[in-house]
């Protein structure tokens, strides 16, 4: 993460002071602090960071007036570029992010505890969805399987993964994803029927082995560490996924599987002894593989998510915040954190001027008063309009 101007960017740091940001700042200060795919790696991983804290990005009322900025202060313009509050108590000329990213992409601007930052598309993308980098094990999956984390700065370094990297969707052409912790050395679970994986220097073998004589794999329930039997009775109290995944299986106390429970939400998990149902998503939720995408998918009743459908015409798969809204004609609430711009979109038809309402459809044009002028300005999917005079 970078100050940008002369004083100066999905786990969890609360407060950030200076100090931790840079060691370039003039002076302390402190504040509490869109991908293809995610599924059920993404929803595993945020699941396992629960009551740990997140972290969400915010305006603060400090520069949320233009009369009247605090000098020194820099504010996101958009999600590329930021302004830098002058000594008169006004913004500055927008600067873009440019120069910050790894990969040779725009870099974004993202605001935390009032102050705007540069950084890492890919850091952007997971300080937006609640993970504050330099203290999250997220970053980026490479092809030959390394990972790079999320550093304090916002940049991207090389890092240590021993438990295996898990992308969970793409952003500039580089695969997000999280550092798995490490298993237990020789623990081993079962995956379904005859076959089971194995933990080896901390990560699970990519190749699953298999019982002799397909034997099913049953589970063992009182173990430090995951193991497996391959035949006979199963362990009483222990559970497992059905074979197609939609329900949970429990060992009765005469060794034998029993139905116990279907999915209503999600599908059938194993995780070491024991088997769970998990949700990809919650009903009704949308997913954008970007701001402006031309195609959204949406998460069924069951909680899974659905094949990714093309939007209609007049229509954009749009984001308001880390909040994907599915295909809408314009974004008309900035509740959740509203366009590029933090506002509702708006738009000049001739020299008429329509915004976006509550609904996300554009209202019917109408005319500036007093002789006023339409002025709009546009940033990839984005624009914000009004009339001046």
């Amino acid at each position: 993460m970078r100050f940008m101007g002369a004083l100066w960017s999905f786990p969890f740091i609360r407060v950030l002071t200076c100090a931790a940001l840079c060691a370039s700042c003039g002076s302390a200060h402190s504040g509490s602090g869109g991908p293809a795919d995610g599924g059920a790696a993404m929803g595993a991983f945020e699941a396992a960071r629960e009551g740990e804290g997140a972290v969400a990005t915010d305006d603060a009322p400090s520069y949320a007036d233009d009369a009247g900025c605090q000098p020194g202060v820099p504010r996101c313009q958009g999600d590329f570029g930021y302004q830098m509050c002058q000594d008169d108590h006004t913004w500055g000329a927008s600067v873009t992010c440019a120069g910050y990213s790894t990969n040779g992409t725009s870099s974004y601007c993202v605001t935390l505890g009032g102050w705007g930052y540069c950084v890492d598309p890919a850091c952007w993308y997971w300080t937006t969805h609640g993970f504050l980098f330099g203290d999250a094990a997220v970053g980026v999956c490479s092809f030959d399987g390394t990972f790079s984390r999320c550093t304090t700065e916002g940049i991207l370094a090389p890092d240590n993964c021993d438990g295996g990297c898990t992308q969970v969707g793409t952003l500039d052409g580089v695969g997000l994803g999280y550092c798995n912790p490490p298993c237990a050395e020789g623990a081993r679970e079962c995956l379904g029927g005859p076959l089971y994986r194995e933990c080896t220097g901390g990560r699970w073998s990519d190749v699953p082995s298999a019982c002799p004589n397909q034997q099913a794999c049953n589970p063992v329930a009182a173990t430090a560490t995951p193991q497996v039997r391959c035949g006979g009775p199963c362990d009483p109290g222990a559970s497992r996924c059905s074979p197609d995944s939609s329900a949970i299986e429990m060992c009765s106390s005469a060794g034998a599987w029993m139905p116990d429970q279907a999915c209503v939400l999600g599908r059938c998990l194993q995780g070491g002894q024991q088997a769970q149902c998990q949700a990809d998503c919650s009903p009704g939720e949308s997913q954008c593989a970007y701001d402006g995408a031309g195609a959204a998918r949406n998460c069924g009743d069951a909680g899974l998510w659905n094949s990714e459908v093309a939007c209609p015409t007049g229509t954009q798969c749009r984001m308001s915040g880390p909040i994907a809204l599915g295909c809408v004609a314009c974004v008309g609430s900035s509740a959740a954190g509203g366009n590029a711009f933090g506002e509702i979109d708006g738009t000049c038809q001739g020299a008429e001027l329509s915004l976006c309402a509550s609904d996300n459809t554009w209202q019917p044009p109408s005319s500036c008063s007093d002789g006023g002028a339409c002025v709009a300005v546009q940033q990839g999917p984005s624009s914000v309009a009004s009339c001046a005079f």
